[in-house]
């Protein structure tokens, strides 16, 4: 499977992204032939595009009239991996869990991503973000 949507730097297109990244999971699993944890594969699939997506949009450069967001989803053997980019200015992909006591409104999102997947990469390519999560059907329990 290789797909790849290019939606616009916009909150009313998050429904959009997170029911392509549910759908996408769900024919992964459903080609792998795969019954038991499809639910929790499919769901930590279409909450980090959620998250990634929001942030992309939440951190858009307003002067940037070409403000997009492309997620890519691809399989290869029992992984699939969801690519989300954008060309924001980076930011530090530091994961460290905020301190909960102070009750933060930001800063759970690459932890919880990191959580949920079983691989999570962030680059700076072409003027822009990219961050690649990998899970991989053998692991989906996690």
């Amino acid at each position: 499977m290789n797909t790849t949507i290019i939606l616009p730097a916009e909150m009313r297109y998050l429904r959009l992204a997170t029911i392509t990244a549910w759908t996408a999971a769900e024919i992964f699993t459903d080609t792998l032939e795969i019954k038991e944890g499809v639910h929790d594969f499919c769901h930590a699939f279409e909450l980090s595009v959620c998250e990634t997506f929001s942030n992309s949009v939440r951190y858009a450069d307003p002067a940037n009239e070409e403000k997009n967001v492309t997620i890519c989803f691809s399989s290869c053997n029992d992984s699939l991996t969801v690519s989300v980019s954008d060309t924001n200015p980076p930011f530090d992909p530091v994961t460290s869990l905020p301190d909960i006591n102070s009750y933060p409104e930001k800063g759970f999102g690459l932890f919880m991503i990191h959580q949920l997947m079983d691989e999570v990469t962030y680059t700076r390519e072409k003027g822009g973000n990219l961050i690649t999560m990998t899970k991989s059907a053998g692991k989906h329990e996690k």
